[in-house]
């Protein structure tokens, strides 16, 4: 997710950090354009869908380990976002495309699966 991140064109000012804690920081955070929450919930979405599929290949064929990815990513997500103020939109999304994303790529983990000789 943070590497998603490093890239985007959207990146504090000089000297402000998050873990100082001050005000410039939470200001430039609320004054986010729209793209870019869209690029931070990309990469939230990206690793949920990533991470359901590694997960699925990792561990036997079941319903409940890419589940499992994406509640840990959301929860992740979560503790960003009350953080830092977001826009609403962004966490509702985040809540719902999180745990779909997993179970997705849980799903295409099929594609990579090897057919057994009868």
């Amino acid at each position: 997710m943070n590497s998603i991140e490093s890239f985007s064109p959207y990146q504090p000012p000089p000297g402000i950090t998050y873990t100082s804690g001050e005000p410039p920081y939470l200001q430039w955070v609320r004054d986010l354009p729209t793209n870019a929450w869209m690029i931070i919930l990309g990469s939230m979405l990206a690793a949920s869908l990533v991470g359901g599929l590694v997960t699925n290949i990792v561990t036997p064929r079941a319903v409940y380990p890419p589940l499992v990815t994406g509640f840990v990513i959301l929860f992740f997500a979560i503790v960003k976002y009350m953080a830092f103020a977001s826009p609403a939109w962004v966490t509702y999304v985040s809540c719902i495309g999180c745990i779909l994303f997993g179970w997705i790529g849980g799903r295409l983990s099929r594609v990579f699966e090897k057919k057994q000789p009868a």
